[in-house]
Parts: structure tokens; sequence; C-alpha cells
């Protein structure tokens, strides 16, 4: 039995992240051709970077004071 893999992880806990939270530097922009790996994976826009879910390698959210 194959496991989830670390990067469809990382997008399932980005997935429950937006669902519970307002953000506007992060957004899902669907899958495509990871530059990393070659693969097909999911994307997110981050800030102003696209980066593929298998180039995050760790989630931390930091408050901004205004």
């Amino acid at each position: 039995m194959k496991g989830i893999s670390s990067a469809e992880l990382m997008h399932h806990r980005l997935q429950a992240w937006l669902r519970e939270n307002k953000c506007k530097d992060i957004e899902y922009l669907g899958e495509r051709e990871s530059y990393k790996s070659g693969e097909t994976q999911h994307f997110y826009r981050i800030g102003k970077h696209e980066v593929p879910v298998d180039a995050i390698e760790e989630l931390e959210m930091v408050e901004e004071e205004e």
C-alpha cells in the first residue's frame, strides 16, 4: 500500500488552511508540470511567486503587525 507523498500532504495542509483563513498572499492556481520534479503538481501563488507544492518544504504562518 502506497502512502501519501509529502507534496500531496502539503497540498492538503494548504487547502485546509485556505478554507479556514483569508489571505491575499496565497492562492491555489491548479495543476501543471513542476519545474522541480517534472511531474504534474499543484501550484500556488505565494506573494508574487508561482510555486509548485513539491517545492514547499515547510508551512509557517506569521502575522504581521500593521
